[in-house]
């Protein structure tokens, strides 16, 4: 899934300065030959809740008090199950007019409140969304992304500008946020979605059936956002989840 929508895309436009020096940090620690392990979870924890603290400030939060605990009810189930417990993930629900998620490195995963609507609150396939957007950060995906050089080109460059961000990123996008994940990265996310999601005990399943309703929809499917637009399609992905769990049910 491409996960982020027009919102996410706009958040780059007025990222703040004071996330920069941390983001720049945090990547001369993955570059570094000495950096421990521990030392890398550590800069995607300070850059993540950098940028996590530029949604809080920039997004409405009015959900209901029932779905902020059902997505947190859900992301701490999953969390039992990831491997490496050195990771920790919160899951906070923001107000979109469109289904979409966004993962940031060291765990922190926004859910558009739309996207509860989408699924229809069905548990197993909120938890299969929760546990796609946590392989991603699982599997680096998200800090990579982040940590691509022309987006740090990009930033880079409109910090030594004068005034507000605004101009070359209205023009170029904040690339970081707005760049899609790869297809193989996608399907590495949706297998270990599904496996978190049979390990807290949904039906690993669950997403085929999402994403069979995405396909029945008349029209456009961008018209639900760009979290459902990009490769690969709805088919390419029942196909694969139906694979991976053939003959395991």
């Amino acid at each position: 899934m491409n996960l982020v929508s027009g919102w996410f895309h706009k958040l780059g436009e007025s990222l703040g300065r004071a996330a920069m020096p941390v983001i720049r940090k945090a990547r001369w620690g993955w570059q570094a030959v000495a950096g421990s392990e521990e030392e890398r979870l550590r800069a995607e924890q300070e850059m993540g809740s950098a940028l996590a603290l530029e949604i809080r400030q920039k997004s409405g939060r009015n959900a209901p008090p029932e779905d902020a605990a059902l997505v947190t009810r859900l992301c701490a189930d999953l969390t039992r199950h990831v491997k490496d417990q050195r990771l920790a993930f919160r899951v906070e629900l923001v107000d979109l007019p469109e289904p979409s998620a966004l993962a940031l490195p060291g765990g922190f995963i926004f859910l558009g409140a739309s996207l509860l609507d989408f699924c229809h609150r069905y548990e197993d396939e909120l938890a299969f969304v929760i546990g796609h957007e946590m392989a991603h950060v699982i599997r680096g995906h998200a800090a990579d992304r982040l940590l691509e050089e022309s987006a740090f080109r990009l930033v880079s460059g409109l910090m030594r500008r004068a005034g507000p961000l605004g101009a070359l990123v209205k023009e170029a996008g904040f690339r970081a946020l707005d760049s899609a994940y790869s297809q193989e990265q996608e399907f590495e996310a949706d297998e270990l979605g599904s496996r978190l999601a049979e390990a807290a005990g949904h039906h690993p399943l669950a997403a085929v059936r999402l994403f069979e309703r995405l396909q029945a929809i008349e029209g456009d499917p961008s018209a639900l956002g760009q979290y459902f637009s990009s490769h690969p399609t709805p088919v390419e992905r029942i196909r694969n989840l139906g694979e991976l769990w053939r003959g395991k049910l």
